[in-house]
């Protein structure tokens, strides 16, 4: 019993010191981290906006009559947790850590086809869903991919889908799935956010040129008298 005993104990000290080694070891990296940050070996992350061409201003009546609201997009949360996102394979996601988005691309996105709407004299006024006001029209949204795809080559990927509602009826009026994919020529990170400023420009471009087919070359959505 007494040999048994004296085995217990040999073996409980040998897993202390086990455990102390780990956390001495644990303690000497994080002191170099430390140390390293003291001589200037942090590194911040970069921070970048989608970069979209003004829109072109059409001096006409407006094709519909009644305000339209245009609610903030969705996207799924990887894309709009504000990393970078690329993707090596079709199955596999990848973040950069150190370069992230300045603002949501939900915010981006919905900005900007918001001012194209406004400035194509689409509708009798266009605001955004804080602006309190009334809608006849809701225009919704979801950004499907914003991404880098690293398949054949790098590219800029975009993809949204848009529907326009009668906001009395909540019936869908029109919708569209528009998608861009454009080479990345500069292979650098700043190469794949111009790259995806303009995938995200022309995505946003032929989703408007639809909408603008849609209530001109059809009966109109509510004629006016």
């Amino acid at each position: 019993m007494e040999s048994h005993s004296h085995d217990t104990t040999a073996r409980s000290e040998g897993a202390t010191m086990k455990r102390l080694r780990v956390v001495y070891s644990l303690a000497l990296a994080l002191a170099g981290t430390l140390s390293g940050a003291g001589c200037g070996a942090v590194r911040y992350p970069a921070h970048y906006v989608l970069n979209f061409p003004a829109p072109m201003q059409r001096i006409a009546p407006p094709e519909v009559s009644g305000p339209l609201v245009v609610r903030e997009f969705q996207c799924p949360q990887y894309l709009c947790d504000g990393r970078l996102v690329y993707r090596p394979t079709p199955e596999e996601i990848g973040f950069y850590e150190f370069h992230r988005w300045a603002m949501n691309p939900r915010q981006m996105v919905t900005r900007y086809i918001a001012d194209t709407v406004r400035m194509k004299s689409l509708f009798s006024h266009v605001v955004l869903e804080d602006a309190g006001v009334q809608p006849a029209y809701v225009l919704n949204g979801n950004i499907e991919r914003l991404e880098e795809v690293d398949q054949g080559g790098v590219s800029a990927v975009c993809t949204i889908s848009v529907e326009l509602i009668d906001a009395k009826t909540k019936s869908i009026l029109w919708s569209i799935t528009a998608s861009e994919t454009i080479p990345v020529r500069r292979r650098d990170v700043p190469g794949v956010v111009a790259g995806l400023s303009t995938a995200a420009g022309l995505t946003i471009e032929k989703v408007v040129m639809s909408l603008e087919d849609a209530l001109t070359k059809t009966v109109k959505i509510n004629p006016k008298s």
